[in-house]
This record gives structure tokens, sequence and C-alpha cells, in this order.
């Protein structure tokens, strides 16, 4: 099996595992920061500006989410997210299944440490005409510390991190060859979220 499949099937088979009791389904928002880690290399320069090699390169910008899910009992939830970064390489949004089991941290179950896998679709649309607009398979994990404010509300900060697929070769116009790629994103965040 791929690694992707195995992500996958990770992540449906908690979602599944989890005992279903009274469920409290929420809807939130959050933001953070992203870092993304690009790869270039430059496999055949024919400009003399260019010459061979590779190097990497991140960039840090904000990132913006919105999400909704369920809480299945005291000690797991499954929740999807749409979030949407942009930074001085190329815009991102991101669709994301997500599964995390909750250890409370205090005996009413207020204060809780999460840890969970992610899995999904990143549409990637590169700044340049050169590079194009792919959707590519992402996944990855989370972890970060939840508190109950009341029964409706929560919040929490968490760190994720997603493993990404893309990769795209291009040649220029002068006969220079190169692949470039996004290796892999950082997030940390704060979100909201409203229980009903």
């Amino acid at each position: 099996m791929t690694k992707k499949t195995l992500a996958v099937a990770a992540v449906i088979t908690a979602a599944l595992s989890a005992p279903t009791m009274a469920a409290d389904w929420f809807i939130g928002g959050g933001i953070g920061s992203q870092e993304n880690n690009y790869k270039v290399d430059i496999t055949e320069a024919v400009d003399p500006d260019f010459s061979k090699g590779s190097f990497k390169d991140s960039d840090s910008d904000i990132i913006y989410e919105l999400r909704g899910g369920v809480y299945l009992n005291d000690n797991n939830r499954v929740y999807g997210t749409y979030s949407y970064n942009s930074d001085d390489f190329a815009k991102q949004q991101s669709f994301l299944m997500s599964y995390d089991y909750l250890v409370g941290l205090d005996a009413n179950n207020k204060f809780n440490w999460f840890i969970g896998a992610t899995a999904g679709v990143n549409h990637t649309s590169p700044d340049t005409e050169l590079l194009e607009s792919k959707n590519n398979f992402v996944w990855g994990g989370q972890t970060g510390f939840m508190y109950k404010i009341n029964d409706s509300l929560s919040t929490e900060i968490g760190y994720r991190y997603l493993k990404q697929d893309y990769e795209e070769n291009l040649v220029s116009a002068a006969g220079d060859k190169a692949s470039f790629a996004l290796d892999d994103s950082q997030q940390v965040y704060l979100s909201v979220d409203y229980r009903f």
C-alpha cells in the first residue's frame, strides 16, 4: 500500500472505531501562521545567470480556517477543515479530514491535550504562470491543547504538520530545466468553536 492509502485508512479507521455516544456537533474558525517549505532543483542551466544545483526556501504567512465536526464522546472527535494561505510563492486552499484523541488534564475534562491524524486535498496556485495550479494529496498530524470555556464554547491552540506532494517540472524559454516542489507545511493556530 502507498503512504497516501495508509494515511486515509488510518484517519477513517480511527474515526469509525470510536464508540458513538451522545454526539456534540461544533463549528468554528481560527487564525494562525503557516510555514511552507519549498525546494527548487535546477538540472540544466543554459542562462549564465543560473547555475545547476538545488536550494530550499521557506515562507511564513497568515492562515485562516473554518471547521466543523463532532465530538463522538469525551475522548474522540472527527472534523473537516477548510483553510486558506497565501505567501510569496503560492496560494493554497486545503480541505482536510481529521481525527483527534483527547486526554483530559483535569477532573471535569475542561482542559484537554489532543493528538491526531489528518488527510485531505490541497489546491496550490503558484504566483507564476510557468507553474500549473494543482490539487494534491496531503497528510500529517496535529497536537495541542483545548479548553472548554462553557457548554457551548471552547478554544484551542494547536500545531499541525502536513506532508505535501506538489511538484512541477518546468523548462524556461531559454532552455533552463528545473523542478519546483512544496515539501511540507507547518501550522500553528488558535481557534474558537461553538458546540450545539
